[in-house]
């Protein structure tokens, strides 16, 4: 039977989940004392609501060393379910726990905060909700319409004021606040965390990289080629990544969005991406990119090419492409290929001129090792089993639809969820 569990994602869930909460609930449960011993499990419900939001938090200042691990859209995953699960506590220590004064107004108002956040993410900032169920879609795409990308970004870092609320109502306990090897505790993991957002938004402000526009180049209907000079960068990422880039002088491009990179991995400081547009972000840079446009990049992210040298050096690789989710395994083919590793390449896009890269797939094809099959409309299940190789790793990237009925294909052909990656943007 082939293992569909991928062994670092199981290992997050399990550190988050259990782990993290663990020493609170221990601490907690052995402090109280004996007057609040019948209300102690819906106290611990709200200690581990706690634990979970703060891990919420670290999540979404986007570690990179987790994201190496498992993918920055798999992190983006576990935060909002992680969320979900800490508001559906929230509100069960809510209704049991009796409070009055500044503890009920402070505990009140952090959980309706995170309660309409969480209705908000559960359309906007879902992606891997939305991607399966077409209700949440539509009222995306109708929604974004009028609340914009860099609004729904801005708004969900109010998670932020929920999280300080909950740290003074805790602080208001008397009978909390006198366990002092918890509240030991709860003070150096709020500060860990506090510490580890504020670097990011820091990061962001004055650390990321200073670029700008080179060049502009249409490459198909609503979709254009820009090569960006980002200085300081000199080749400080992988093959397949992304990088997250806003122009901090042009109107509705304020907020980072992220972009796969298509370039191949090289000391330079040059950088292109392909960019379509679909949302309100994307379509207004389509619009409006020019050579000279200012921009800042964060370091870039992907898990691509640590996936494969994770692996065996002389296994075969099997990539699954469509449209546009093509980019960022591009230069994985163009650097593994040339240096003589079995390939084969299957991509697919709505119609010919949504083709990407065709001409140079093609050409990268012709060499002995590589095999390139290029299509219009979907590829069938008899053509993707067919392109299934012994032992193989397998890239996909893509519709999130298609992603995951890729994987269900190959998991169901026996191969093992460790051999697959992907990297849906869903978020």
């Amino acid at each position: 039977m082939p293992r569909r569990l991928h062994l670092p994602m199981t290992i997050t869930w399990f550190t988050v989940i259990f782990v993290v909460p663990m020493p609170f609930v221990l601490l907690l449960s052995r402090g109280l004392p004996t007057l609040y011993e019948p209300s102690a499990r819906i106290i611990l419900v709200g200690a581990i609501a706690y634990c979970w939001m703060l891990s919420a938090i670290y999540m979404s200042t986007r570690p990179r060393w987790l994201d190496r691990l498992i993918g920055l859209p798999k992190i983006y995953m576990v935060h909002g379910i992680l969320s979900l699960l800490a508001i559906i506590l929230a509100f069960a220590h809510k209704s049991l726990m009796n409070s009055y004064g500044l503890i009920a107004l402070t505990g009140n108002a952090a959980f309706y905060i995170l309660a309409f956040l969480g209705v908000w993410s559960l359309v906007f900032m879902s992606g891997w909700l939305s991607s399966r169920f077409s209700i949440l879609g539509n009222a995306r795409r109708a929604l974004e319409r009028i609340f914009h990308h860099e609004l729904n970004v801005w708004l969900h870092r109010i998670n932020v004021i929920a999280v300080v609320l909950i740290f003074v109502h805790v602080n208001l306990i008397s009978y909390i606040r006198a366990i002092t090897p918890f509240m030991v505790l709860f003070y150096a993991a709020s500060a860990l965390v506090a510490i580890a957002y504020a670097y990011e938004k820091l990061y962001q402000r004055f650390g990321s990289y200073r670029g700008e526009i080179e060049s502009v180049q249409g490459i198909a209907p609503n979709t254009v080629e820009i090569t960006m000079k980002v200085h300081g960068l000199r080749g400080r990422w992988e093959n397949g990544d992304f990088a997250f880039i806003r122009f901090p002088r042009e109107r509705k491009l304020h907020e980072f969005h992220p972009f796969s990179i298509v370039s191949v991995q090289g000391r330079t400081d040059i950088v292109s991406f392909a960019i379509r547009g679909d949302g309100d972000f994307t379509r207004t840079l389509v619009a409006n990119a020019a050579p000279g446009m200012q921009s800042r990049m964060i370091p870039p992210y992907g898990r691509y090419q640590r996936f494969i040298e994770e692996h065996s050096a002389n296994r075969p690789i099997v990539i699954f492409a469509g449209g546009i989710g093509v980019t960022p395994l591009v230069p994985v083919a163009m650097s593994y290929g040339s240096q003589g590793r079995r390939m084969r390449f299957m991509y697919a896009a709505r119609s010919g001129d949504q083709l990407l890269y065709a001409d140079q797939i093609r050409r990268w094809a012709q060499t002995e090792s590589c095999d390139a099959q290029l299509k219009v409309g979907r590829f069938s299940s008899a053509e993707m089993r067919h392109a299934m190789e012994d032992d193989a790793l397998y890239l996909i990237a893509g519709p999130a639809t298609m992603l995951r009925s890729i994987r269900r294909m190959l998991l169901a052909h026996g191969v093992r969820s460790d051999d697959i990656c992907y990297e849906p943007f869903t978020w």
